[in-house]
């Protein structure tokens, strides 16, 4: 028992080194890398879905095989196994296969041979070996769940990165329609006291970019589009509580979402 448990905290504290915090709680056993959390705890699609929405923010989705890979390779992950994600297709259209956390998946490209084969009922998507396969909702299967994190105390750009990077991880990118639909969720069910959150992104070198490292594959600027050239107190990002990226003063004291 004494070797077992000596044999968890030294896995513990190595995957720490690497950036992954592994969730001690009551919850299942977890690994956490970056937005997305790993719950090794098996489930049923729809179960999976009930589990993130109560304890982090809804199933994972994935925009870009830059992400898909990020979940593959983050230490803890079993890669051969299958795994949920919060993929779905709608009922009597073959081809519309949606997020969990609302959107249509416009990102595709990781299907395996043969997949999706359509067979009955087979409506719910997973990862397997990399790629994704269409499956029966009912397999019980461990699943990735996406977290972001609002925060309802007023602060700069600047002091709402230092607090993130502090107190979570990081300022958060939102990389997708589903991501922005979730942010814009999380806000509401929060109640923000201010009609703008700051996100991670900034302006920097003539160009918009992901603090955390993120590309910057979708965008969600109102009508006109990007702001390639803002005013010189305009160089901060945040999101407005109806949608919108919108630039602001980086000395403005707005709510914020981390992850």
């Amino acid at each position: 028992m004494e070797k077992t448990v000596y044999t968890v905290l030294l896995m513990s504290s190595v995957l720490e080194l690497f950036g992954v915090t592994i969730d001690r709680g009551n919850q299942p056993y977890t690994f956490v890398s970056g937005k997305h959390i790993y719950v090794s705890a098996e489930k049923n699609w729809l179960h999976a879905q009930v589990f993130c929405r109560e304890h982090y923010t809804d199933l994972s989705s994935i925009s870009s095989e830059w992400e898909q890979q990020q979940l593959q390779t983050a230490p803890g992950v079993r890669i051969h196994n299958s795994t949920w994600i919060g993929l779905y297709r709608e009922p009597q259209n073959l081809n519309g296969w949606r997020w969990s956390g609302g959107g249509y998946a416009t990102y595709l490209g990781v299907w395996d041979k043969d997949q999706p084969n359509n067979g009955p009922k087979e409506d719910y998507g997973l990862i397997k070996r990399n790629r994704w396969h269409d499956a029966f909702v009912y397999h019980q299967l461990p699943f990735f769940c996406l977290k972001l994190i609002v925060v309802r105390e007023s602060k700069t750009w600047e002091e709402a990165l230092e607090y993130c990077r502090e107190q979570h991880t990081d300022l958060t990118s939102l990389v997708s329609e589903t991501e922005l639909l979730l942010a814009q969720r999380e806000s509401r069910e929060t109640q923000t006291t201010t009609a703008h959150l700051w996100m991670g992104l900034r302006y920097l070198a003539n160009h918009w970019l992901w603090v955390n490292g993120d590309p910057v594959v979708y965008e969600a600027w109102p009508q006109g589009g990007q702001h390639q050239c803002p005013a010189w107190n305009l160089h901060c990002g945040a999101m407005a509580t109806a949608g919108a990226w919108e630039t602001r003063d980086c000395q403005e004291s707005l709510n914020f979402i981390c992850y």
